[in-house]
């Protein structure tokens, strides 16, 4: 069994989020259907279709950092 933690807190409400998980904290920026997140790995871009459940995720590492090793 998995035990998953995410809290998603609206400072600029659906424009800007602070992501609060078990593994870390990072940024949303945004609106439905189109998303820039920001976090200690990289920069996740997504985009959808807003009520369909339909996405697309890219994750992008910061330059010099490779996401697949742990530091």
């Amino acid at each position: 069994m998995y035990l998953r933690f995410q809290r998603r807190i609206p400072l600029i409400p659906g424009l800007i989020y602070l992501n609060l998980a078990k593994t870390g904290i990072s940024v949303s920026v945004g609106h439905p259907g189109f998303w820039l997140t920001f976090g200690r790995g990289g920069v996740r871009v997504t985009a959808g279709l807003p009520g369909s459940g339909i996405s697309v995720s890219e994750q992008i590492p910061y330059k010099g950092r490779d996401s697949s090793k742990k530091t």
